[in-house]
């Protein structure tokens, strides 16, 4: 049976609202189908479908870096709003072409030194670093990347799709241990190897 991103994502809800309440207050309503009209209409791009379902889903959560950090190890999911500005930051700096003409940097998976204008951000480390899907023609199209503030795009896809992204992210948190308890069990690593642990406090936390 196929996983779809509503799936996943009721299932990174459940298991939030059951071991991490306090990072689960954080994650906001969703966005308005015409907001996101106007951030694909200024970002120059029509997104991925499933970045538009998760903004129906979901529009982000709040920017805090205790409570906030849903994607390992230590990404907030951005909304809208944020997804533009951190776009736009990474466009002025970029030295790839508006256009995106740069022949090395055309497809979807392959390196890229600068920030190409079909990369949108989807998780912020608020360090300078992101997660973004991959908007570029070809096999690869949709792909999860982690985008560095010093190397740019290097190295294989993350995940391959939003929806492998969130079901990855759900095992592990179904599978997920309280700190300072003794857990016998055996927990889901997410693709990029962490491990989900939940605080008295009812945060999420990623163990790598």
């Amino acid at each position: 049976m196929t996983t779809t991103l509503t799936d996943a994502w009721a299932r990174v809800r459940a298991a939030l609202d059951t071991h991490a309440p306090s990072t689960a207050r954080t994650v906001r309503t969703s966005a308005a189908i015409d907001d996101i009209a106007e951030a694909q209409s200024v970002m120059r791009q029509t997104f991925p479908e499933a970045v538009r379902e998760q903004l129906l889903l979901f529009d982000g959560a709040e920017p805090d870096p205790v409570t906030g950090v849903l994607l390992p190890p230590l990404y907030i999911p951005v909304g809208l709003q944020r997804m533009q500005m951190l776009w736009q930051r990474k466009r002025s700096t970029s030295p790839i072409p508006a256009g995106g003409e740069a022949d090395d940097a055309a497809v979807a998976g392959e390196p890229c030194r600068g920030f190409h204008p079909l990369l949108v951000p989807i998780g912020d480390d608020t360090t300078g670093d992101l997660l973004v899907v991959d908007n570029r023609p070809g096999e690869l199209h949709g792909s999860v990347l982690t985008w560095s503030r010093d190397d740019g795009l290097f190295g294989t896809p993350t995940w391959r799709s939003v929806t492998e992204m969130w079901t990855d992210v759900a095992s592990a948190l179904e599978t997920g241990s309280t700190q300072g308890t003794a857990d016998d069990g055996d927990p889901h690593l997410t693709r990029n190897g962490c491990a989900a642990v939940f605080t008295a406090d009812g945060i999420l936390e990623w163990e790598f």
